[in-house]
């Protein structure tokens, strides 16, 4: 479990620049990340019984349907079009939300002592 956490928070750290900073992508990452939040703080109050792999999965798939739904009604526009990257903005952002939700809502939490930091669970 801590080797799926390091490598999602390092693809998180790694990747969201690159989606991120072009024209109206900061946008898209930013709304999907205040989704990604609200879900996974409403999933981590109602679904205590799943773990965290389980719930943050779930509330990344619900804070990223508004991106498909916008990207879905930019191709049915004349003069719009689906665009991926957009889509992978939104994806970063209902991630990173979710991921927060978790740090925030009191599962996982950084651990400092002398020059090594972790980041600790508790489940």
């Amino acid at each position: 479990m801590r080797t799926i956490i390091g490598i999602a928070l390092t693809f998180l750290l790694t990747a969201t620049p690159v989606f991120c900073f072009e024209g109206d992508r900061v946008a898209h990452f930013g709304s999907s990340s205040v989704y990604g939040l609200a879900s996974g703080s409403v999933m981590y109050k109602y679904a205590e019984n799943m773990g965290p792999a389980k719930r943050t999965a779930a509330s990344f798939g619900i804070a990223l349907i508004p991106g498909i739904a916008w990207e879905l009604k930019d191709e049915l526009e004349k003069n719009n079009h689906f665009d991926w990257r957009d889509l992978g903005a939104d994806a970063m952002g209902a991630l990173t939300g979710a991921v927060a939700a978790e740090l925030i809502n009191g599962q996982l939490w950084l651990s400092a002592s002398g020059r090594q930091i972790r980041l600790v669970g508790k489940w």
